[in-house]
C-alpha cells in the first residue's frame, strides 16, 4: 500500500465532509492564511525599524513611562 501525503490525506478527509462541515473547513483555511500573511506581514515591520534604528541611532528616543505619559498626555 503507498503512503499518502498529507495534502493526500487531507482532501480525502475533505471529500467525506458534509457540504456545510466543508464551508467551515474552508472558512478555516482562508483564516489561517490571512493569520500567516498577517504576522508575516508584521514580521518584515520589526525587522525594517530594527535596521531603520541601527542606521539612524540619533533618531530613536528612549523614555521612561512617566516621561512617555507626559509627552502623550496632549494627544487624548
Amino acid at each position: 500500500m503507498a503512503t499518502l501525503t498529507l495534502h493526500e490525506m487531507l482532501k480525502r478527509e475533505v471529500d467525506l465532509l458534509p457540504e456545510a462541515l466543508v464551508e467551515e473547513v474552508f472558512d478555516f483555511v482562508l483564516f489561517v492564511r490571512e493569520q500567516r500573511a498577517e504576522e508575516t506581514f508584521l514580521w518584515r515591520q520589526v525587522r525594517e525599524t530594527q535596521a531603520y534604528r541601527q542606521q539612524n541611532p540619533e533618531d530613536v528616543s528612549v523614555v521612561t513611562a512617566d516621561q512617555w505619559d507626559e509627552a502623550t498626555r496632549r494627544l487624548e
